[in-house]
């Protein structure tokens, strides 16, 4: 006979099991008001649902029950006069939001397509060709490297910060595959001596110089076209930024590109790295076991990396012991920094 106690706990697990079979809903309604721009059409003061639904092209039948949903969530609020965002989508949900996201929130949307074919990955440890296709869209690039700019924009000064570079003296920042900018804007507006070059490929460069542009930093962040999978990064840098890059290259090229970071910077220079590491054991934590899935979905050969792994690599190619840099808990993992040991 089952104890109660077994009943409970099988109902319990049972549940939980359902809550994550069933998340991606919540993300569709998310996903979906961004779509069509409920948030947006609903800034700057309270709108029936009818002149929502009119704003966003639905029926008002349609937009009620989105409205609804996304009330239940917590998006919006339902007053007497009509439906106004609350706080959390006024600040990262309209266009103009101290902390918008919806950009990256519609790259999510995309990426979420390509989970589909997580079956198919597995079986085959290859990127599905259908992922593939994704990438060949004309805007493709352009919509990713701003939707990482939205994500990055908010947390870079606090990067910048962290970092705790001389005020006194010129400076030079090599930024690999820092496309969008968001970091070297942020150096530059903190340290005024600093001039930063962003080495990209020549299909980022572009939309990379144009957000330079409308920071108005054209004349301290540069853009350098390259390819530093074959190219070599240059010389005389003080500080290299490498943030979220290694996790997209081969298992061989991730000490390869470590060891040519070491040769762009002067003796004395340092490294920076910044990305999810993986536990020893390569089984957690959560949030970085799910993008390292999301690496086989999304790149030929990434993947993420453990922090003995780094450390190895950089030791190999010349740079002293590693050592961490702290960030705020909602900022993400913290800075790994290792210097050029001086000439001598």
């Amino acid at each position: 006979m089952t104890e109660p106690q077994d009943v409970q706990a099988a109902l319990q697990h049972r549940q939980r099991v359902m809550e994550m079979a069933r998340a991606f809903r919540v993300s569709q309604i998310l996903f979906t008001c961004i779509e069509l721009g409920v948030f947006d059409a609903i800034a700057g003061g309270a709108r029936t649902d009818e002149e929502i639904a009119a704003a966003i092209n639905a029926t008002p039948r349609g937009a009620a029950r989105l409205l609804g949903a996304a009330t239940a969530l917590g998006l919006v609020e339902k007053r007497q006069n009509g439906f106004v965002n609350t706080p959390m989508a006024e600040t990262c949900l309209t266009r103009g939001g101290s902390a918008y996201v919806g950009d990256s929130l519609k790259l999510e949307s995309a990426f979420r397509r390509r989970w589909e074919h997580l079956t198919a990955a597995i079986r085959t440890g290859q990127r599905p060709e259908e992922n593939v296709r994704d990438e060949k869209a004309e805007d493709w690039v352009r919509n990713f490297e701003h939707a990482l700019f939205d994500m990055a924009s908010p947390v870079a000064p606090f990067v910048a910060s962290a970092l705790a570079l001389p005020q006194n003296r010129p400076l030079r920042v090599l930024d690999v595959g820092g496309g969008h900018g968001a970091y070297s804007i942020a150096l530059a507006r903190r340290y005024p001596q600093l001039k930063a070059t962003i080495f990209e490929l020549p299909c980022v460069v572009p939309v990379a110089r144009e957000i330079i542009a409308q920071a108005g930093l054209s004349d301290r962040v540069f853009v350098q076209e390259g390819d530093f999978q074959r190219d070599e990064l240059g010389s005389g840098y003080d500080v290299a930024l490498v943030f979220g890059v290694l996790n997209g290259e081969p298992p061989e090229g991730r000490p390869a590109l470590i060891s040519k970071v070491f040769r762009a910077l002067d003796p004395g220079g340092f490294i920076v790295l910044r990305d999810l590491v993986l536990n020893a054991d390569r089984t957690g934590p959560l949030e970085a076991m799910i993008f390292d899935l999301q690496m086989l979905l999304a790149t030929d050969a990434g993947g993420l990396d453990t922090a003995e792994e780094w450390t190895r690599w950089l030791v190999a190619a010349g740079f002293a012991p590693p050592r961490a840099i702290a960030l705020p808990v909602w900022i993400g993992p913290p800075l790994i920094v290792a210097e050029k040991p001086a000439a001598g």
